[in-house]
């Protein structure tokens, strides 16, 4: 039995601490943000949606409520929209208290003038439907991770499990099993094949320590930044695990502390994967938008209100890829300075629209934000993300980095399928170059990328400077719609991506109706080694072995 096991038997058994006034009203990490980006409003009772600071009509009420939820709170109306509050936050009868599911979702806000929403769904794992097959796997640090004064801490940790039964499953979810709320800011888990070198030195089995990289060859299969506690795919879209040809791989857990409490800290928060091996009609991954902070162009002056970095993801980068993709999700990624963000979609040279817009970004109120309908990118298509600063608070230049008084400037993108080539078989692969370059005298130096990059070579483009680096090779006959329209079992996003009679369910491109996709049906044939790799790994407790073996 490997360390996998024991990380498991420790989360289930262990104490899951939570922020402390969230828990305390019903839906309280579930209440929408009216704003045009939409998301969760994090600080419920705060004027900041990240939290802090001046409070609310609601959370004037709250506090003067002695911070606990009664029906005397319940069935006050305190931003005076004619709704009390138990209306707009699921609980119309004033029946919840804590530790209890509310009636329904949170529909609008309680101190914010606003409208509530026709379905409901204030995040994107209002409308998720456990499968019948659901299992979990509960990943974090071992021991408690010792965090000192300093303010910005790097910690990883490295496991090896045993796979017994070759399997591949789709993760659908994951969320936080969050301990100490004052000080983490974010974490990734990676699955990596067992012998692979890290960035940091192979300390599989050493317990937590001191980190500065990512894994290089693995695949990261869930994260969590400050904002809501929970992540989910659409119903036709997995994540995939695939231990088809391993005997063994690594799990890592990275987290960055952002301590501003000045004392010495304790954390041993993790992840809590959700999967199935039915596995969904289409394969979801990420793409990172933006640019590196390690680029020595990324270097933003003080005593600036809006000051820009912008990065392009050229076409020679998306001409990699095999087929085109959609992109569900977005989530913008700063520091302390960065107050907007917005990735801007280009085919032929010429702006089509957007993908993902941030206008009052929040360091401590991140969140990914769903896209619906999902935006099509076609390969030879440029993207080109640009953020803004704020730096009137600022004495010096800011430099990008990892730290939490430097900057970066990044939209991590929720698409599927994957599409690319054999050689770079991921869009992630395709872009990434892009971004892991840094210039030095003499020429720019490469390093190395979490995922690979293009052939090893380092490319970081300016878009003001390559303009060309927009216009795809289908550009001059002007066909590139034409050229990816999805024939049956393609991808597609609505259903005029399909030829013919062919409508789009599920993501598919089908004949009406609806008919069970390939990989759907190949799923049952593996159903019996994922079975057998669950009940031995000790994660599918919530079943019976015998329902899985069949």
């Amino acid at each position: 039995m490997k360390l996998i096991l024991a990380t498991a038997a420790l989360l289930v058994s262990g104490v899951v601490a939570l922020p402390q006034y969230a828990a305390k009203i019903p839906n309280g990490y579930g209440v929408p943000n009216p704003g045009p980006q939409g998301g969760i409003w994090a600080g419920v009772g705060h004027v900041r949606t990240a939290g802090g600071g001046e409070r609310n009509s609601f959370g004037l009420d709250f506090a003067a409520n002695g911070f606990e939820w009664t029906k005397e709170l319940c069935e006050l109306d305190s931003d005076g929209d004619g709704r009390s509050n138990g209306e707009e936050l699921g609980d119309p009868n004033c029946e919840w208290s804590e530790g209890q599911e509310p009636a329904g979702p949170a529909l609008s806000h309680p101190g914010i003038v606003d409208e509530p929403k026709e379905a409901g769904a204030s995040s994107q794992c209002d409308n998720y439907v456990a499968p019948d097959d659901e299992m979990t796997m509960d990943i974090s640090f071992t021991v408690p991770v010792n965090i000192t004064k300093k303010r910005t801490h790097y910690q990883c940790e490295q496991m090896l499990l045993d796979v017994p039964a070759k399997t591949v499953l789709h993760k659908i979810k994951h969320g936080v099993l969050l301990d100490n709320h004052n000080i983490l800011h974010h974490m990734f888990v990676y699955i990596c094949p067992a012998g692979t070198d890290s960035s940091d030195g192979n300390k599989v089995g050493e317990g937590p320590y001191k980190c500065s990289g990512n894994e290089s060859g693995c695949r990261r299969i869930g994260g969590w930044a400050v904002g809501p506690h929970e992540s989910c795919n659409p119903p036709n879209v997995g994540h995939e695990m695939d231990f088809s040809e391993l005997d063994q791989f690594v799990v890592k857990i990275e987290a960055h502390y952002d301590n501003n409490m000045g004392t010495s800290q304790l954390d041993q928060s993790g992840l809590r994967l959700y999967m199935t091996p039915t596995l969904r009609p289409l394969t979801g991954s990420q793409l990172w938008a933006g640019m590196m902070p390690n680029d020595i162009d990324f270097l933003i002056p003080p005593n600036e209100t809006n000051y820009p970095l912008s990065n392009i993801c050229p076409t020679v980068m998306t001409e990699r890829m095999d087929r085109p993709v959609y992109v569900y999700g977005f989530n913008p990624h700063m520091h302390l300075y960065g107050h907007s963000l917005v990735t801007e979609h280009y085919r032929c040279g010429q702006k089509i629209g957007e993908i993902g817009r941030i206008s009052d970004y929040e360091f401590d109120n991140q969140q990914t934000y769903t896209l619906d309908p999902p935006v099509k990118i076609l390969p030879g298509d440029a993207l080109v993300t640009t953020c803004q600063f704020n730096t009137t608070m600022a004495d010096s230049d800011i430099k990008g980095g990892r730290s939490t008084n430097r900057e970066m400037c990044f939209n991590f993108l929720d698409y599927y399928p994957i599409a690319g080539t054999e050689k770079i078989p991921t869009l992630m692969s395709a872009c990434i170059s892009v971004e892991t370059g840094f210039r030095r005298k003499g020429g720019m130096t490469p390093i190395r990328g979490a995922f690979g990059d293009l052939d090893q070579k380092s490319l970081v483009f300016d878009f003001e400077s390559k303009p060309e680096a927009s216009v795809g090779s289908c550009c001059e006959s002007n066909n590139c719609e034409e050229l990816y329209v999805s024939g049956a079992d393609g991808a597609c996003g609505v259903d005029t991506d399909c030829i013919n009679d062919l409508v789009c369910v599920g993501g598919i491109c089908e004949f009406p109706p609806h008919g069970a996709s390939t990989q759907a049906l190949e799923s049952s044939a593996r159903k019996m080694n994922v079975g057998l790799f669950l009940c031995w790994a000790g994660i599918a407790a919530a079943m019976s072995c015998a329902t899985l073996l069949y």
